[in-house]
């Protein structure tokens, strides 16, 4: 993958300016999948062949109409160029099928306005409207957006309320799908964008210069969502889903409630900290009309993020520490008298991510040393990522040798040293 781009700002005068940016992307995968099957033969069960490239010219006006009121208005173009080719065996052995194989341009377009008003004193209002169209299958959003802040008297803090409507456009292989039954036809080539429903109250309060706390709770709403007619399956489920060749519709829904507190000090006698805390739940409406929790449903996260840093003249050492627990990722359970009888993993779709894993704990820790001369710095630093080395678990595979289901768990611990020289 690679990015390159430039940035232009123009002032037009003491209350307004104008900045553009324009930049283009490159990305390609090459990935080839064999499977043994009972023989213990070695084939080919999956490839995936993508190049994407993407252009992206963005600019926006912003306006200072008074010291009340500022706004902000733009657009970005997306330009997005693809070359994909995806194909993949029903079961180990057989043909590959092809899923995508398309070659072409299209276009994301995206307009936007937002206003910040000091309604008061104490009183702030933002106003704005977001809009997108995607030329491919002229599928439109147009999103409001709407917060109020207050800052409360005796400085007791701030209060605020905020509601957005939002909307994303999924990856670009989906809506080029085609399936055996319809040959080259595109059946999700109309596929909408997945769209949601915002709100979210706040709290904050300084608790002294460098101490700061804030308590979230919010609601969000999703719609539109792509799912599987008489399925389980949903797009907020997924992950590394490359291979879908059924008929897609937005008829989905889901729903992500819960409150974040964040406890912060920010840099000061040479260290800091953040505590956040988040409670939640996470469900979602499947294409069979089942409410279900989603994969991503731990109901609980803590993090602690922890630094120190000492002066040595103008060299500076520092170290950093992360450590996690939170609640374990659903899956669902393994279908054991499917999967024995086709040699393969069969879930038990009815039951889709009801089973939780235990409750995962992890720690990521950096040491660095910074040299600061004039002109130019250095720094070496050593990152150690999962340094408690906590399982990631993939879900399950076939044992095609012992004919058992086997979980899929590996650890990955990670050892980073690196140098950066800047000038």
């Amino acid at each position: 993958m690679g990015v390159i781009g430039m940035s232009h700002t123009y002032i037009l005068s003491n209350n307004s300016y104008i900045k553009s940016n324009l930049a283009t992307t490159v990305s390609g995968l090459r990935l080839d999948t064999k499977r043994i099957n009972t023989s213990l033969e070695l084939l080919q069960y999956n490839t995936i062949s993508t190049t994407n490239q993407n252009f992206v010219l963005s600019s926006y006006l912003n306006t200072k109409f008074s010291i009340d009121h500022i706004n902000k208005s733009g657009f970005t173009v997306t330009g997005l160029g693809y070359n994909m080719q995806l194909k993949q065996a029903e079961k180990t052995g057989e043909p590959l099928q092809t899923y995508t194989d398309e070659t072409g341009f299209s276009t994301l377009i995206a307009a936007y306005s937002n206003s910040s008003i000091q309604l008061t004193d104490a009183l702030t209002m933002n106003l704005g409207i977001s809009s997108q169209i995607f030329t491919l299958n002229t599928k439109y959003t147009i999103e409001p957006r709407l917060a109020f802040r207050v800052q409360l008297p005796d400085d007791n803090g701030a209060l605020g309320i905020g509601y957005g409507n939002h909307s994303r456009l999924e990856r670009v292989n989906y809506y080029f799908t085609k399936s055996v039954s319809t040959g080259d036809e595109l059946i999700n080539k109309n596929l909408d964008f997945t769209k949601a429903h915002h709100i979210v109250l706040s709290y904050s309060k300084e608790l002294s210069e460098n101490v700061s706390v804030r308590i979230e709770p919010y609601f969000q709403y999703l719609y539109s969502v792509p799912v599987i007619p008489d399925s389980s399956f949903s797009f907020i489920n997924l992950q590394n889903e490359w291979f879908i060749n059924k008929k897609l519709m937005n008829t989905g829904e889901g729903r992500n409630y819960g409150i974040d507190l964040t406890l912060e000090k920010y840099m000061s006698d040479g260290y800091y900290y953040m505590v956040t805390a988040s409670l939640f739940n996470s469900e979602y409406l499947g294409g069979d009309g089942i409410w279900r929790s989603t994969r991503y449903n731990r109901n609980y996260l803590f993090n602690l993020l922890v630094g120190k840093e000492w002066q040595f003249g103008q060299n500076i050492l520092g170290i950093n520490l992360r450590g996690t627990i939170q609640g374990g990722d659903r899956y669902s359970p393994v279908n054991e008298s499917e999967s024995n009888a086709s040699k393969e993993i069969q879930y038990d779709e009815y039951n889709s991510f009801n089973n939780q894993l235990p409750t995962s704990k992890q720690a990521h820790f950096t040491i660095s040393y910074r040299i600061n001369n004039q002109g130019v710095s250095h720094e070496i630093a050593l990152k150690i990522i999962n340094a408690t080395m906590q399982k990631d678990f993939n879900g399950y595979r076939y044992n095609t040798i012992t004919n058992t289901i086997d979980e899929n768990s590996d650890v990955i611990f990670i050892p980073n040293l690196s140098y950066k020289i800047e000038f």
